[in-house]
């Protein structure tokens, strides 16, 4: 995995802002699965879902490797599916990959710049193909045997502390990889208080019925 962390340090100096153009895709995609979109989704008004953390992001390197990662983040006690148990009081960051081009997708890799991220696993509760090996350390990294077009990950999901911030994913293929931006990493701000996040979720009900 050294190629990957040669972009990542490459990345953060901003030495491949024209390097990456063809191999990057950004944006949500006008598809929306089980997470993307979904109504439990942590709310703290700085999400791209009118302040949710919930959407899908697409990718494509432009010589076969494409697809989208679905994605929320859930606030504490509101992880709504089984076959992970996230750390208590944490946030859970759940992904789904999908793959569409021809070439295989082998992993996904998050970076995780303040080291803030804990308990990575799976859960078979989204259907696909789990992950043959996770790890964590200055990123979390889910490596598959090859999800194929047409197939896709089950989810995905680390805990963390720290609220969201936006910024990329890796798709690795043997020999290639893809940009996924944004994607959401722990920031460097710790969750609110249980009073606060009670407050956030009200405004959050009172701007969905506005927009209702």
């Amino acid at each position: 995995m050294g190629a990957v962390c040669k972009l990542t340090r490459a990345i953060r100096t901003g030495a491949l802002a024209l390097g990456l153009v063809g191999a990057v895709s950004m944006g949500a995609s006008a598809s929306a699965g089980v997470l993307s979109g979904h109504a439990a989704s942590f709310n703290d008004g700085n999400g791209p879902s009118a302040g949710a953390w919930t959407a899908t992001t697409a990718f494509d390197n432009g010589v076969g490797l494409s697809g989208t990662v679905e994605w929320s983040v859930f606030g504490p006690g509101d992880f709504p599916f089984a076959g992970y148990a996230p750390t208590a009081g944490e946030l859970t960051y759940a992904f789904q990959v999908f793959s569409t081009g021809t070439s295989a997708i082998h992993s996904l890799t998050l970076n995780d710049p303040n080291g803030a991220a804990d308990n990575i696993g799976s859960f078979a509760d989204l259907a696909g193909e789990a992950p043959i090996s996770v790890a964590l350390g200055t990123q979390a990294e889910w490596n598959f045997l090859g999800l194929d077009a047409g197939e896709n990950s089950t989810g995905l999901a680390f805990s963390s502390i720290k609220t969201p911030s936006s910024l990329f994913g890796v798709v690795v293929n043997g020999g290639s990889f893809a940009v996924a931006i944004p994607l959401p990493v722990p920031g460097s701000v710790d969750i609110p208080e249980p009073a606060s996040l009670a407050l956030l979720g009200a405004g959050g009900l009172m701007m969905l019925r506005r927009r209702s």
